[in-house]
């Protein structure tokens, strides 16, 4: 692996941690005020901290897959593959929770997050199937980056949601 593409795995890293610590202080705040999360705002902030725990899995991985001595064609298939799953079934998850916590159509946001998801998805899976792009870092590189970049889209966007005081009925 590029020294390049092991630094800018290394730094994602570091700010998808980032994006975890934010979200837990969040939780810990809205604790010590007395007002805890209604079900629709825990979910948003799982799923920040899930893709943030997820981003540094996937940006740690061809690291250590490098470290172990795989080649850079395997290297990016398995890399590519295993996001790939975690791409496919991570959408049908939090749909899943999202209509527990919250019944109702899928606001737009979350419906063009789910489509750029699986254009993004198509990308790896291409990367780690066939020859078509190589076997290349991009496609991974890119597939990292929109794990952590969904999750702050959805920060940015339902930040009110945060500042809303849950219903203590629901």
């Amino acid at each position: 692996m590029p020294l390049f593409a092991s630094d800018f795995f290394l730094a994602l890293a570091q700010v998808a941690i980032g994006f975890v610590a934010f979200s837990t202080i969040a939780v810990v705040l809205r604790e010590v005020v007395r007002a805890p999360f209604d079900a629709y705002q825990t979910l948003l902030v799982r799923f920040v901290i899930e893709c943030g725990l997820a981003a540094t899995f996937y940006a740690l991985l061809p690291v250590l897959l490098a470290l172990v001595g795989f080649a850079a064609p395997v290297l990016w298939r398995l890399s590519s593959g295993a996001l790939g799953v975690f791409g496919v079934l991570a959408p049908f998850h939090y749909i899943r929770r999202r209509r527990r916590a919250k019944p109702g159509p899928m606001p737009t946001r979350a419906v063009w997050i789910t489509v750029v998801t699986a254009l993004v998805d198509m990308a790896l899976w291409l990367n780690a199937l066939t020859p078509t792009l190589r076997w290349s870092v991009g496609p991974y590189a890119v597939g990292v980056m929109w794990l952590l970049l969904q999750a702050g889209v959805i920060l940015i966007l339902a930040f009110s949601e945060f500042l809303r005081k849950g219903d203590p009925e629901v």
